[in-house]
Order: C-alpha cells, then sequence, then structure tokens
C-alpha cells in the first residue's frame, strides 16, 4: 500500500507578514487579538496544537479583520490532522488574497495529507503555472502522482526538481523513497547518500538506509544506520517512531525478541495512534510466550486499524492457542477482508 513519500506541514505561519494581508476592515479588540494570537504560537511551539487551534480560533473572533489568523489556525489543524478543517481555513484566507501562492501551496498541501489528490495535484499544477519550478509545488505535485499510481510521472517529477534544485535534501529523499517502495534499492541507497552528503543530521535518510540494507540482507549496516536514526532522533525529535518501528521489526524477523519488543515499546510511547508499533510489540511478545500480553497489544493494533492484516492474522493463531475458537474464527474473518482490500496482499 502506497503511502506519502514525506508527511510535511509547510511553513506557513509567517504568510501574515509576506502577503500583507493584516487589513484594519472594520472594528476589533485588536488588543486581545493579539494576545490570544500570541498565546497561540506560544502553545503550537510547544505542540499543543489542540490548545494552539483554540486560542488562534479566539483571536480571530475577536478581530475578524486579521486574516492572517486563518492560516496560523489552519496549521494547527492540520497538525491535529483536522484536515477538512485546515482546508476551510486557508480557503476562507483565499477569498481575500486568490493570489497568494503560500496559502495555495498551504491548500494544496493539505489536500495531499487528506489523501485528496487529484484537488491537491491541481492546485500544484495552478501553482507551477505561476511559478515554474516552485519546489514546493513540485513535491506535492510528485508526492500526488505516485499516490495516484504514476510511478513514472512522480519520478521525472522529482528529477526534474532535482535538476533545477541539485541540494533539495527533501526532494531527494522523496525520490529514494520511490526507488525504495518500488524495489529499486541501489537507486535508492544513492539517493539517501546524498541526502546525507547535504545533511549528515537527517535521521530519515539514515532510517531508510537501514530499510534499504536490511532489504539487501545487510543486517548489520541496517543496525548501524537504524540507531544512528535513533540517536538523532531520541531528544530533538520526540514524534518521530520509525526507526525504532524499522529496527523492531528487523529483529521480530532475526527471532531478538527482548530487543524487539523494547524498541516497540519506545515507537509505542512516540506514536500510540501507530498500528504497526503495537503489532510489531505483540509479535514479539508472542515469540516470548507472553500470550496474555501479546494479546493485549494485538487486540490494540486491531482496534487502531482494522484494516490491517498482519495483527488479525496473528490474532486468530493466539486466540486459537488459548481455546477461543469463535474469536480465532471471527479474526480469521477479519483477516481476510483486510487482506482482500489490499491489492499487495499479506507482506
Amino acid at each position: 500500500m502506497k503511502r506519502l513519500l514525506l508527511l510535511f506541514v509547510l511553513p506557513v505561519a509567517s504568510l501574515a507578514a509576506a502577503n500583507g494581508q493584516e487589513k484594519a476592515q472594520g472594528t476589533c479588540d485588536s488588543a486581545q487579538s493579539l494576545e490570544r494570537r500570541q498565546r497561540g504560537r506560544e502553545a503550537f511551539d510547544k505542540r499543543q496544537y489542540q490548545a494552539a487551534a483554540g486560542r488562534f480560533s479566539e483571536a480571530l473572533e475577536a478581530c475578524p479583520s486579521q486574516r492572517g489568523i486563518l492560516i496560523e489556525l489552519s496549521e494547527a489543524q492540520a497538525r491535529l490532522r483536522e484536515f477538512d478543517l485546515a482546508i476551510r481555513s486557508v480557503q476562507e484566507f483565499l477569498e481575500g488574497e486568490p493570489g497568494s501562492v503560500p496559502a495555495r501551496l498551504a491548500l494544496a498541501n493539505y489536500y495531499l495529507m487528506a489523501q485528496r489528490l487529484p484537488e491537491a495535484k491541481r492546485e500544484a499544477e495552478g501553482v507551477l503555472k505561476t511559478e515554474p519550478g516552485q519546489p514546493a509545488a513540485l513535491k506535492i505535485e510528485g508526492n500526488a502522482e505516485y499516490l495516484l499510481g504514476n510511478v513514472g510521472a512522480a519520478e521525472d517529477t522529482f528529477i526534474k526538481l532535482l535538476d533545477r534544485h541539485p541540494d533539495d535534501t527533501e526532494g531527494a529523499y522523496m525520490l529514494g523513497r520511490i526507488y525504495y517502495q518500488e524495489g529499486r534499492i541501489d537507486h535508492a541507497i544513492g539517493q539517501f547518500e546524498r541526502v546525507l552528503r547535504l545533511d549528515p543530521r537527517s535521521y530519515k535518510a539514515h532510517d531508510n538506509l537501514g530499510l534499504c540494507y536490511g532489504a539487501r540482507g545487510e543486517k548489520e549496516k541496517a543496525v548501524r544506520y537504524f540507531l544512528a536514526s535513533i540517536k538523532l532522533v531520541e531528544e530533538d525529535h520526540p514524534d518521530y517512531d520509525w526507526p525504532f518501528a524499522n529496527l523492531a521489526e528487523l529483529y521480530v524477523k532475526e527471532g531478538d525478541s527482548e530487543k524487539a519488543f523494547a524498541l516497540a515499546s519506545k515507537a509505542a510511547d512516540r506514536n500510540p495512534h501507530s498500528a504497526r508499533n503495537f503489532y510489531l510489540g505483540g509479535k514479539a511478545l508472542c515469540q516470548l510466550g507472553k500470550t496474555d500480553l501479546c494479546l493485549n497489544w494485538l487486540e490494540r493494533s486491531a482496534a487502531l486499524d482494522p484494516n490491517y492484516p498482519e495483527p488479525l492474522y496473528l490474532l486468530a493463531q493466539v486466540y486459537r492457542k488459548l481455546g477461543q475458537d469463535g474469536k480465532a474464527q471471527e479474526a480469521q474473518e477479519r483477516f481476510r477482508e483486510a487482506r482482500a482490500k489490499r491489492p499487495d496482499g499479506l507482506r
């Protein structure tokens, strides 16, 4: 199943100054609006996105003419994964500033994250008509093309981006992700190494090189790159769980269950909404013979994503082992349904 090559939220909070839209229209409580807006920014910087969205909404209510608040509100909503709300906020902003390229990029990006792919592509193409070669628009277009199944078009888009902007690390990373997901491992390694030459602290490039070397069966290199990524994210990126989960999966395959569970636990702490993190933890616990705990983790995984086949398959086995044949049969049926929905089957 294809996923975003890179999930990102454009830094659009500075649009107020960039676009000059703070027009003194009508009356407003500017002092209260400014105070609430500042509190919203402080909450946003602390990753308290729900509080930030609330303060930005209050700031806008106190002074509706301060339309730049809509942009900051949309970014908080996007961080909360409330993409429809974020889209609505940017669209409201664009009613007054239809020519704003940064706002159009934000709208295209939110469409992308909401999986509204034709709209994301359309908005990105609209920006490219105004600004040919605009890097953020090319990245959104490339992501949309890939998720729409147009692999060749996506690859061409990122190659075009890198021809124009050879030092764009995000573009190289995204092209590397395409190569990795399409099984072109040597090409993927080349792009991720390119990223590291430009930015040696790119934790995502380290993580993906771990995946590449794992796919080639070079375990020692894979572990080294995963650990390098973990070292980089441990303190500075508390929400990034991928290298923990990826290394956990490698250890699960190797049968090193204790290390696998420790890493899956850290991944789940960082991202408790990831069904994969709980599946990996549950699988490691099953290997350790801790059936009750294994069951809890697998049930949590299945609850987080009912269309994820792997935990359902293992759940059926665990229920059957416990003599709960009715639950085993139900899990098996759910597994078959989930696998049928996924074109690439069980991996």
